[in-house]
């Protein structure tokens, strides 16, 4: 192979490998609650190729983020109402509003 075609090979391989996203888990440290008034969101990450464990995030009324433990007992509390919440949030959702129509008199 010739110089020129050896850079050009060279130069896809530092472009592709620049533009590849690097995938890694979202949390360093975890903490075993949070004040549960503060609490805005709940996300729930299971393992994947690339991080093999489970992870928890809670987002707080304030935009700020924190990692929970997943095995501990009060992130599985938080995760049932948590997904209890929405589902009652999808039903009333999904649910017809009642109607009533007021009784008229002929005229």
């Amino acid at each position: 192979m010739n110089f020129t075609i050896k850079c050009i090979v060279l130069l896809a391989s530092i472009t592709f490998c620049a533009s590849a996203r690097i995938l890694t888990c979202k949390c360093i440290k975890a903490t075993t609650r949070a004040n549960i008034s503060l609490i805005a969101d709940v996300r729930e990450y299971e393992p994947s190729p690339y991080c093999s464990k489970h992870e928890v995030i809670v987002t707080m009324k304030d935009d700020s983020q924190r990692c929970l433990v997943p095995k501990s007992n009060f992130t599985k509390q938080l995760l049932k109402i948590w997904n209890m919440k929405k589902e009652n949030a999808g039903e009333m959702k999904n649910s017809q509003p009642r109607t009533t129509t007021a009784a008229t008199k002929p005229i």
